[in-house]
């Protein structure tokens, strides 16, 4: 990773948490430039035991996986996978794309879990699809039973659902910028050799 790069990135994160908290508050910040990655950590113990990776298709998937995988190794914590289904389709700019169907953010998470975790961490990992309208809400009620929630944020900026958890979960935040990787995963699963099962396998 570009040295520079990180420690631009979590710097306009901290900024833009901040912006959020205000001058007063009890919230400790613990960035993570290595990561490109910033905890908010309340001056509560967590309430629960499970780390949560709040999933959306977005350019921030990949690497909100990977920090979340890594910390809940670091915290001997079981790793589940999130994600808000609110039944209206994403906007992107000024454009509101189609609604997505629950079949299409299982199918998300899915691939998320496969291309993202090991095989061991796969038959290890949970996953939790919501419907919700409101995903900050959400998020919220589910960090009241957990050890750490993993969120991705655009660098200087922090969106309508980041914003509505910065300073208002049980447990620590983190919020994570997209990685040095792009859109999408890395994936952690080995090489299969042409002519595979999964290799010949129909994209329908």
């Amino acid at each position: 990773m570009d040295t520079m790069t990180a420690h631009t990135s979590t710097g306009e994160l901290i900024a833009a948490i901040r912006a959020r908290l205000g001058p007063e508050t009890h919230w400790r910040l613990r960035p993570h430039p290595d990561r490109d990655a910033v905890e908010l950590v309340p001056d509560t113990p967590p309430p629960g035991d499970v780390v949560l990776a709040a999933i959306t298709e977005d350019a921030r998937l990949g690497a909100v996986v990977d920090y979340a995988r890594a910390r809940a190794a670091e915290l001997h914590a079981p790793l589940r996978l999130v994600h808000v289904w609110t039944g209206r389709g994403r906007k992107i700019g000024a454009v509101r794309m189609s609604p997505e169907s629950p079949a299409h953010a299982d199918l998300m998470l899915a691939t998320a879990v496969r291309d993202g975790l090991t095989p061991a961490e796969t038959a290890a990992a949970e996953r939790q699809i919501l419907h919700d309208d409101d995903p900050g809400a959400a998020l919220r009620a589910l960090a009241d039973h957990a050890v750490l929630l993993v969120v991705g944020a655009a660098a200087g900026h922090v969106g309508d659902t980041t914003g509505a958890l910065i300073g208002h979960t049980a447990c620590p935040l983190a919020l994570v910028a997209a990685g040095p990787a792009g859109p999408g995963l890395t994936s952690c699963r080995e090489p299969r050799p042409p002519g595979s099962a999964r290799a010949g396998r129909s994209a329908g």
